[in-house]
């Protein structure tokens, strides 16, 4: 008998391009995303303007957004993930 495994989800990332949120670094982290091999795309303003720079990851808002706090949502929605 051999074990299954289930298919790992993949989050989708999206970082706003906005102006406010481009100028607080969202550009910069779509890249250190990419480096990472991390998919992200390049998201609509949202009018978050105020919480620059803006990601949703699987829909769930990060908010002033480093690199640090979206690699932390990931692994909290992994957690809450029963297919991983």
């Amino acid at each position: 008998m051999t074990e299954k495994t289930a298919p790992t989800h993949e989050p989708v990332i999206e970082v706003c391009h906005g102006p406010e949120c481009s100028d607080g670094g969202g550009r910069a982290l779509s890249d250190a995303l990419h480096a990472l091999g991390m998919p992200a795309f390049a998201g609509d303003c949202r009018s978050q303007c105020p919480n620059a720079p803006f990601v949703l990851v699987d829909n769930r808002m990060v908010t002033n957004a480093t690199l640090e706090k979206v690699m932390a949502k990931i692994e909290d929605l992994q957690k809450q993930d029963p297919y991983t």
